[in-house]
């Protein structure tokens, strides 16, 4: 139930920035639509959804763990699907530094029209 709770508080904030920009001068940057191919935009929402996920359902992460073999668990820690969800918002933020040659060609061409 808490996760439907942030889905639906995700999708009315994703209405209120639609409706915002429509009546008021906020403007989305040219290339909004590449940006749903760019790693940083994929991992750190992953991360977000993995780290909801493990927080609104944690026996469904104990349960995961558990089921996971005996070998595997010494190799990790016992809190790592918590790290998990933050390892990946850091690499999200990491990959926006990183040049994604096709979404640049694609930019430019995206900006040569407006």
């Amino acid at each position: 139930m808490t996760f439907l709770v942030w889905i639906l508080i995700i999708f009315a904030m994703i209405i209120a920035l639609l409706l915002i920009r429509k009546y008021t001068s906020l403007e989305f940057v040219a290339h909004a639509k590449l940006l749903f191919k760019a790693w940083s935009v994929w991992l750190a929402s992953l991360g977000s959804m993995l780290s909801a996920w493990v927080q609104s359902f944690p026996t469904a992460a104990l349960d995961a763990w558990s089921s996971l073999p005996p070998d595997v668990k010494d190799m990790l820690p016992h809190n790592y699907l918590g790290m998990i969800g933050a390892f990946m918002v850091a690499m999200g933020v990491i990959a926006q530094f990183i040049r994604q040659n096709k979404l640049l060609a694609s930019k430019e061409r995206m900006e040569i029209k407006s």
